[in-house]
This record gives C-alpha cells, structure tokens and sequence, in this order.
C-alpha cells in the first residue's frame, strides 16, 4: 500500500513459511546529505588542538540522529625516531570522539627527520545533537612540540571530506 512498508508479521521465525504484512514506517530514513570539503591545507606544530579546516553544518529535525562520515588526509613529521599525533571530532564545541594523544605516528630508533602518511577514515553516529543548526569540525595536535614537529593534513592539495546524514526518528 502507499506509505507503507513490507514487515515480518511476528517475531516467531520457528516456521519456513514467513508470514508477511503491510504496516507503516516507524523511522530510520534518511532526511538529507550534507557533505563539505577542503583541500587547503593545515599544519600544527602544537599540542594544542587546533581546527584542519575541515567542517560542515546541518540544520536536523527534532528527534534526529546524524551519522557523521570523516575521510582525511594525513601527515606527521619530525626530527626524532619517535613522533605522535592526534585528531578530534566535535560537534560545535563538544568532542565527539577524541584520540588518545597516540593515535597516528611512527616509532623507531634507527632514523631521524621521518614522516608518515595515511587517509584516515572514522564514522559516528551524533544522538545529542540539537534540533536547527549543527557544525561538525576536525582538529589535530602532536603529542610533544619538539624537534620540528607537525601534523599536516590536506597536504598537496589531497581533498578532506566530512559527511553528515540526518537519520530520521
């Protein structure tokens, strides 16, 4: 029927036979795509979080959830044989998910002045956010500011993407 969805009739899944039947939606759809990227790039030499310039916002609906996609380019250096970084999600001024300082880098004692390189890809789905609008951010540090340390990313122009999709209730 129009506006309704096929359903199994009954939690009893003892049969081969499967008993079917028209009922309404109850939620889960997809209400609308937001997706913002950058290839202008940003580097953090602090151990301090500071933006990557990757962001988007969306205005959801009461009740909503958003799933949040995040695929970015990055890059660590520095003049030691060991080096760390981190990246953040937030969501206005909330951390979303937030790494522990030892996420994203390298250790080994043979060779100076290394870098490393990855696309580092995470999804969560948002259940706080408020009904109008919401801007989702990246941040990234290092985890100790010595020996010409940097965590870049969008470096040479590689895109970042941040994608948002409202989940109907």
């Amino acid at each position: 029927s129009a506006g309704q969805v096929l359903k199994v009739a009954s939690a009893n899944h003892s049969s081969t036979n499967a008993e079917l039947e028209f009922g309404a939606d109850t939620g889960g759809k997809i209400l609308q795509v937001v997706t913002g990227t950058t290839t202008t790039s940003h580097t953090n030499t602090s151990t301090t979080y500071a933006d990557t310039g990757l962001s988007a916002t969306i205005s959801i609906s009461a009740n909503s959830k958003v799933l949040v996609l995040v695929m970015q380019f990055c890059q660590l250096k520095r003049n030691t044989t060991l080096n760390r970084g981190a990246l953040k999600l937030l969501r206005g001024s909330s951390d979303l998910l937030t790494t522990n300082g030892k996420f994203f880098g390298f250790n080994d004692t043979n060779v100076t002045n290394k870098n490393v390189s990855d696309v580092v890809n995470f999804m969560i789905v948002d259940t706080g956010a408020s009904t109008g609008s919401n801007t989702y951010k990246t941040q990234s540090r290092v985890n100790v500011a010595a020996d010409s340390a940097e965590f870049t990313t969008q470096d040479d122009g590689n895109p970042a993407h941040i994608t948002l999709i409202e989940i109907g209730a």
